[in-house]
């Protein structure tokens, strides 16, 4: 959904009595089922049950693990809240991050270590996945040159008739059209071999009379978009979705002086040439050009397969590369789990499209008569920049075939794939709308992910993305990989998810190139952006598979957040994969809210940009986009809200921002509108193909007249103008200009759960208002598990308000069950005050196979990186602080009392009085001390871990033999420390009282 070309529209005149029932926007009774009464809902929030757990990549490199190592790793997992995994193997893992030769891919040891690995997760209950392929994205030697990747190649020749033309055809150039190529994988090795290695095949051969080549080619700005709309303008996958979509929607218009190459005068010569390329051919009179059309296979690889199961990409466009993936893979992974198939081997998958850009196949022209319904072999030259017919029929063409390309991707591989894994019991998980290495591949996303069973995308954690400033927007995407403040893909698949009544939007979560800088309480903020975006099911990126005999930090992926039992935290991160598993619960439940539908077109490539605010819509109402296929198939209308068969529905569709529109398209709208549904958009006035054409043009105005009559279509006026004329007010809105309160809303029966975040790292206070009316406000608290109802409240015109008050970064349920009680007093949020600070010197004990002294002394708390003792100041790990302490005075009997511990680098856990009051991981970085602490003689234990850097770059100034650490990612010695320790203020706080 492009941003700038596609504005979310300009409306027509409102009127708000067509509406009717569009206020129903805020009532429930749209989902499907029946809500479990709230304290059900809320016991199985607190403890999930194991298929709402986080799952893992879990990342074999170059074969090297063990049984030991598979079992530790498991049961790790399962012991810390992990319920998947996601087998991937690969070599060694980017950015110089070797790995040394363990089992080979498929061999009689790996596929032991594998059944090992399977036979083990039954015994934990943990769910396996595996990717089908070594590396990404699919491939193997087994690819042959016939079934890789294909770019089409076009050469031409210029004679004179009449005469006998008896002579061989010039073979296209290897390259042809291809001069900026820079981004498909392994391109370097294939892009420049002779065409004999290169597998060309011939498509067609065509001939058409030129009178005058220059002005029967594309000029100028035409030419500019030819390698767009061709679908041959590689590009990196920074692209954004409105620069890979704004090319190709750009109209043609012809030149005055153009001089069209008649359809009619383009003469299939196929026929005529032999497999050697000899052609007999009668040239009638006239100068002709003679255009042989054929293919190549692109070279692109796999990226960082084991060398064993190297080999090239497949076609994307042909099932058969998927049945080779079978036949050479499939039949090794599912024959070796046996009964485990399609229960604990639970699915194969594809990693994100990366990929450059194929945009042929051996049966594309097949493949275009079927989905388009005519034959595309007389335009053919359009490819090569000739105009036929005239520019704007050229422009239908090339849209045609890019939607066909598009089309094939979704069918032969993704749909194909599914179809196989299903076949097996087995479900299918992709990564199929990128972001994509080629950012300008004719892909329709939502298409791809809807072929899955698990549609899946995946978000980045900025390269500063916890420092002051990080993610500011005038920083670059491969500095924040954010676009707009949010994740590139995640919305898009949300919508997917949604619009294709899947039950979990996925992520590949947390991906990076920093190592060991990350932990839970700076990867909170990623987390709940992607939440609100629609993601209820994350795979943390990554978690290598280890061997205890490596060492520690041990063999590391080169890009991907560390998280595996060998960080340091590792043993305090079960608190945060809770508060994960207890937010997918939520956000499982029910379905998404959301008031708008957008449309988004049926153009290719067809991809979703990030969740943003259109200014037409403004703030407080969420949405999805669809695409053509789901309005064609899946929408229908009901009590004139617009509903899929899955349960979700909208207020009103959003049509894009141009006024092409497929006749099938306009027809079904005309369908939706006439059964009472509200559309908003501008007046389509022709179809965007060449199916039907002229007719089809007609036939679009004439629709077109009679729906944009209609008072349920509009035009003219903003979206959000449309909603509150029809009494829809927003979802969710907060009066505080400052802050950033992002949300996302879903609806379980009568029960309406919302999840809230502060986005800034900073207190806020807020007035939110909520579209519900009359029933009772609940504080569901994911990182505590405590419930509270919120007792101050007003409601009105539909609407609830409620005081909200957010510690940085804070994030919330609200969740709406039940009467609202009357005459409620307290406050919602309960005022908190110190009672006493615990100053004085702490005993601090290390550990000394770490390098740490085994007690020590601190005066003051301090930062680990300024203390005298490098023991200290490069350790890293875990160290326990001891106090004992007085109250000078005690809170009165029943007041809660908090341990706030100031500032934590950067994980603790805390004890008083030998009572273990928990893991603190983010903020407020409090403990519930109240009845633990005592008037006099507290002993008070504060276990305190940091991150692996220091210790590295202490060990990067030592002799490799004097060196604690053993891994394959060094630091720099005189890299900067990371500031460690329990730096306080330590405090005992009282609240006021609710």
């Amino acid at each position: 959904m492009p941003i700038d070309r596609r504005k979310f529209i300009q409306l027509s005149t409102f009127s708000a009595a067509n509406f009717g029932l569009l206020a129903l926007a805020g009532k429930a009774g749209f989902a499907l089922g029946v809500s479990a009464p709230a304290d059900d809902l809320y016991r199985n929030f607190l403890t999930p049950a194991l298929p709402y757990r986080p799952g893992c990549y879990w990342w074999w490199f170059n074969g090297l693990v063990s049984r030991e190592g598979i079992t530790r790793d498991l049961e790790e997992f399962m012991a810390k809240g992990f319920g998947e995994v996601y087998l991937i193997n690969t070599s060694g893992g980017l950015g110089g991050a070797q790995v040394p030769q363990g089992a080979r891919l498929l061999s009689d040891e790996w596929r032991e270590l594998y059944r090992h690995a399977l036979d083990e997760a039954a015994r934990l209950g943990i769910v396996v996945g595996v990717n089908f392929s070594s590396g990404w994205c699919m491939g193997g030697p087994w690819i042959k040159l016939e079934d890789a990747g294909r770019w089409f190649l076009q050469s031409k020749l210029q004679v004179t008739g009449p005469q006998r033309f008896s002579g061989k055809l010039p073979l296209p150039g290897n390259r042809d059209g291809y001069d900026h190529v820079f981004n498909p994988p392994g391109f370097k090795d294939y892009i420049d071999l002779p065409l004999e290695k290169l597998d060309y095949r011939d498509t067609a051969v065509v001939a058409f009379r030129v009178e005058d080549e220059m002005l029967s080619r594309f000029r100028e700005p035409l030419k500019a978009l030819l390698p767009a709309k061709t679908n041959r303008k590689d590009a990196s996958n920074f692209i954004q979705s409105k620069d890979v979509m704004m090319p190709v929607l750009e109209p043609w218009h012809s030149g005055e002086d153009d001089r069209p190459i008649a359809v009619q005068d383009v003469v299939d010569i196929t026929d005529k040439m032999g497999e050697d390329g000899h052609l007999e051919w009668e040239v009638p009179a006239g100068k002709w050009v003679i255009l042989r059309t054929g293919h190549r296979m692109t070279g692109s690889k796999l990226l960082i397969a084991q060398p064993e199961a190297n080999g090239l990409s497949v076609d994307w466009f042909s099932s058969k590369a998927v049945d080779l993936q079978f036949e050479h893979m499939g039949k090794i992974l599912i024959g070796d789990a046996g009964k485990l198939t399609g229960t604990t081997l639970k699915y194969l998958g594809d990693d994100s499209f990366e990929d450059g850009f194929p945009n042929w196949t051996h049966t594309i022209l097949e493949k275009f008569r079927h989905y388009r319904k005519y034959d595309p072999t007389p335009y053919l030259p359009v490819l090569n920049g000739y105009i036929i017919g005239s520019a704007e029929v050229s422009d239908r063409f090339l849209h045609d075939y890019r939607k066909t390309v598009a089309d094939m991707m979704a069918d032969e591989h993704y749909g194909h794939f599914a179809k196989r894994c299903h076949e097996h019991g087995m479900l299918v998980r992709n990564e199929g709308a990128g972001p994509s290495r080629s950012g300008t591949m004719c892909m329709d996303t939502l298409k791809n992910l809807g072929r899955s069973d698990l549609p899946t995308g995946e978000f980045w954690l900025g390269l500063r993305h916890d420092e002051a400033g990080g993610l500011d927007e005038k920083q670059s995407y491969g500095i924040t990989r954010l676009e707009g403040g949010q994740n590139k893909v995640t919305k898009m698949v949300a919508s997917a998810a949604h619009i294709y009544g899947k039950k979990t939007a996925s992520a590949e979560s947390f991906t990076s190139f920093r190592h060991w800088l990350d932990y839970p309480g700076n990867m909170k903020q990623a987390t709940d952006r992607a939440f609100c975006e629609g993601i209820n099911q994350f795979l943390v990126h990554t978690s290598t598979a280890t061997r205890p005999e490596d060492g520690k930090p041990g063999y590391e992926y080169g890009a991907g957040t560390h998280f595996n039992p060998n960080v340091t935290w590792w043993s305090h991160s079960a608190p945060f994969l809770t508060y994960i598993t207890r937010c997918q619960y939520l956000l499982q439940q029910g379905l998404f809210v959301a008031d708008v539908l957008y449309y988004n077109g049926d153009v290719a490539p067809n991809i979703v940009a990030p969740k943003h605010t259109d200014p037409s819509l403004g703030k407080g109402y969420d949405y999805d986009v669809c695409n053509e296929e789901v309005l064609l198939t899946r929408l229908s209308v009901k009590n004139g809200r617009i509903v899929l068969p899955d349960g979700m529905s909208y207020c009103l569709l959003v049509l894009p921002d141009d006024k092409r529109m497929p006749v099938p398209v306009i027809e079904k709208i005309r369908e939706l509108v006439n059964a009472g549904a509200t559309v908003v958009g501008p007046k389509p006035g022709q179809d965007p193909g060449l199916y039907n054409f002229p007719s089809s043009d007609a036939t679009v105005r004439r629709v077109a007249e009679e729906v944009w009559a209609s008072l349920r279509v509009h035009a003219g006026v903003t979206i959000r103008e449309v909603l509150l004329n029809a009494g829809v007010q927003p979802d969710f809105e907060y009066d505080d200009p400052d802050a950033f309160i992002d949300f996302i809303h879903r609806r379980d029966g009568d029960t309406e759960i919302y999840f809230i975040v502060n986005r800034n790292n900073r207190p806020e206070k807020v007035q939110a208002t909520f579209r519900v009316a009359n029933r009772q406000p609940v504080l569901w608290d994911a990182v505590t598990g405590e419930r509270r109802a919120l007792t101050v409240s007003a409601t009105a015109s539909g609407s609830t308000t409620v005081p909200l008050e957010f510690e940085p970064f804070q994030s919330m349920f609200i969740i709406f069950s039940g009467p609202l009680k009357k005459n409620s007093r307290g406050v919602n949020f309960p005022a908190v005050r110190e009672l006493q600070e615990i100053k004085g010197a702490w005993n601090v004990q290390f550990d000394t196979e770490w390098g740490g002294p085994a007690s020590v002394v601190f005066q003051a708390l301090m930062d680990w990186t300024q203390h005298s003792d490098e023991g200290i100041r490069y350790y890293s790990g875990s160290a326990t602080y001891v106090k004992q302490f007085d109250m000078d005075v005690m809170a009165p009997a029943g007041t809660k009392v908090l341990l706030d511990l100031g500032t934590v680098k950067n994980i603790a856990s805390v004890k008083l009085n030998g009572a273990d009051l928990g893991i603190v991981w983010t903020f407020p970085w409090r403990v519930d001390i109240s009845k633990a602490l005592k008037a006099k003689s507290n002993r008070l234990e504060v276990e305190v871990i940091n991150l692996w850097p220091n210790r590295l770059i202490g060990d990067a100034r030592l002799p490799a033999e004097q060196r604690l650490t053993r891994t394959n990612i060094t630091l720099k010695k005189d890299a900067a420390l990371l500031s460690s320790g329990l730096l306080g203020p330590v405090r005992v706080l009282v609240e006021d009282g609710i």
